[in-house]
């Protein structure tokens, strides 16, 4: 790190502090304020959406407020202050560069949702070292997931991975599980979705047609943090010709994905782009499943309906960010290296085919139905 930028940090991160603590200063803790800080999408979404309804359900005059962040040391970011500066509650699933920064009020509970389940590739801390991680000289000036006071995650199990990834202590984990999973235990909300997906897209509800959903995962493959080359949309689009007519193609394409690709996936007939609905929603509908490191295969496990892995850059994947365990014994799925084997696993699929994954589920879920009030419940309470 140059010399400019080290110092470019020290002094935002000292202003934006000040700031920060003039606020608290002169101002006291709304006891019922939250804030939800919307990340990854312009919307409210998964485990946030979920927690929003459940809030408003238990406090029905909760002044709600939103952040649709950034995470850029800008001007922009010293707006976020004043909106959480007399918060009693910041809700997150993802990064908040604002909560870094900062040395929180001791009244402020910040709760992380993260937004994927079980523990599956290495994030945060766990990939310090490693050519996908942060640098230990960047941790040390910004000192990413620190001050989350309640960290929820899906299983017991997980608690020391997610632990070493915030590089926070284990009695700030709570295995609660993940809110979104609700809907696989909520028949009404099943056949809901079902219907509203049947009614905008008649071709899902087409019974003699096998629903393949596909959701490759972000991979950076530029630059010094480069994880991988491979292209799973470029992939999809040739071999779709040799899919067979039964099979149509679901695919959850990541909103980094290019708009060069989304145009080559639109012109194969075979193929639908799905934007609306949650992957979760799209899983409600979908016999088999498909992706390449995402952590949507825990979630898609609860359903018993097959699923794979295509990785053909597995080897480059693991040394250059890698698992918390030997991918083998993370999954159920079928572990596939190549486009052969792609398109032989995708072909002999069928309609209300069962696959076992009782093994992966009691070791990713520790609480199954119910998530949401519980989660809810214990960080007003607690």
């Amino acid at each position: 790190m140059s010399f400019i930028k080290k110092l470019y940090i020290y002094i935002y991160k000292a202003m934006f502090n000040f700031l920060y603590r003039s606020i608290t200063l002169f101002t006291n803790t709304n006891e019922n304020k939250a804030v939800f800080i919307v990340s990854r999408e312009n919307k409210l979404q998964g485990n946030l959406q979920f927690v929003f309804v459940e809030l408003k359900k238990i406090k029905p005059d909760i002044e709600i407020h939103f952040i649709q962040t950034e995470n850029k040391m800008n001007l922009k970011l010293f707006k976020d202050l004043f909106l959480i500066g007399d918060a009693k509650y910041i809700i997150l699933d993802d990064y908040y560069l604002p909560i870094y920064l900062v040395k929180p009020n001791k009244n402020l509970k910040v709760i992380q949702l993260w937004h994927a389940a079980g523990a599956f590739k290495k994030f945060g801390y766990s990939t310090i070292g490693t050519k996908f991680g942060p640098s230990e000289q960047y941790l040390r000036l910004v000192p990413v997931h620190s001050n989350y006071t309640h960290v929820y995650v899906s299983s017991k199990h997980v608690i020391k991975y997610y632990a070493k990834a915030f590089n926070i202590v284990h009695d700030k984990m709570y295995a609660l599980g993940v809110p979104r999973t609700d809907i696989f235990f909520d028949k009404g909300y099943q056949e809901d979705i079902k219907r509203k997906l049947a009614n905008k897209y008649p071709v899902v509800n087409n019974e003699e047609k096998i629903n393949i959903l596909i959701a490759p995962t972000y991979r950076a493959n530029k630059g010094q943090q480069g994880e991988s080359s491979l292209n799973m949309a470029e992939i999809i689009a040739e071999i779709s010709p040799k899919l067979n007519s039964k099979i149509r193609i679901l695919y959850k394409a990541h909103p980094y994905t290019s708009e060069v690709l989304i145009e080559k996936i639109k012109r194969c007939p075979n193929i639908y782009l799905i934007n609306d609905y949650t992957l979760n929603d799209w899983m409600l509908v979908s016999d088999a499943f498909i992706t390449d490191y995402s952590s949507a295969v825990f979630e898609f496990s609860l359903l018993n309906r097959p699923f794979a892995h295509f990785v053909p850059d597995l080897i480059d994947y693991e040394e250059n960010r890698g698992f918390y365990e030997p991918m083998d014994q993370i999954t159920s799925g079928d572990i596939i290296m190549d486009d052969i084997a792609l398109i032989h696993w995708i072909n002999q699929r069928r309609k209300n085919e069962y696959f076992n994954t009782n093994k992966m589920v009691n070791y990713n879920f520790s609480r199954k139905g119910s998530v949401t009030q519980d989660i809810v419940s214990h960080f007003i309470n607690n």
